[in-house]
């Protein structure tokens, strides 16, 4: 998964800084109880499978801001389902957020399976973006739930 945005201009924050998005990944088991959330303060799970690549607090960078890898076939066998998800660290909805946006890719073909253009999604300060589920047949993606408030 990859999150970005633009750089606010100075003076557009008053009062709560520069907008800061974060990105995470939960890892759930079969009965849906959360395993591990990896998140910029906590960038791998217990066995390395999931790796964030660290907080970015300004949105500066030219591509992703932040990003997640998850190495599907290191995965416990304990987790049976992913969940991408985009938080707002100070505060700021997306519609305040210049350039907000996050994709979820297969990292070696390169190929986007979803890409949101998070300001559109206005008052809101988080989001769940995709979903991966262990099948029969493999790893199965499907959009988030929605916005929350």
């Amino acid at each position: 998964m990859g999150l970005h945005w633009h750089p606010q201009e100075p003076g557009a924050s008053v009062g709560r800084g520069p907008a800061n998005l974060d990105a995470l990944c939960v890892l759930f088991d079969e009965e849906g109880c959360v395993v591990e959330v990896v998140h910029p303060g906590r960038p791998s799970n217990a066995n390395g499978s999931v790796l964030h690549t660290g907080d970015s607090p300004t949105g500066a960078s030219e591509w992703d801001d932040e990003r997640i890898f998850v190495f599907l076939e290191a995965l416990p066998d304990s987790v049976d389902a992913l969940a991408f998800v985009v938080t707002s660290a100070n505060g700021h909805v997306f519609s305040e957020v210049p350039g907000a946006s996050c994709h979820v890719s297969d990292r070696i073909t390169e190929r986007e399976w979803i890409r949101l253009d998070l300001a559109a999604l206005g008052k809101h300060r988080e989001h769940w973006v995709a979903t991966l589920r262990r099948d029969p047949a493999g790893w199965q993606i499907s959009p988030g739930a929605q916005a929350v408030k």
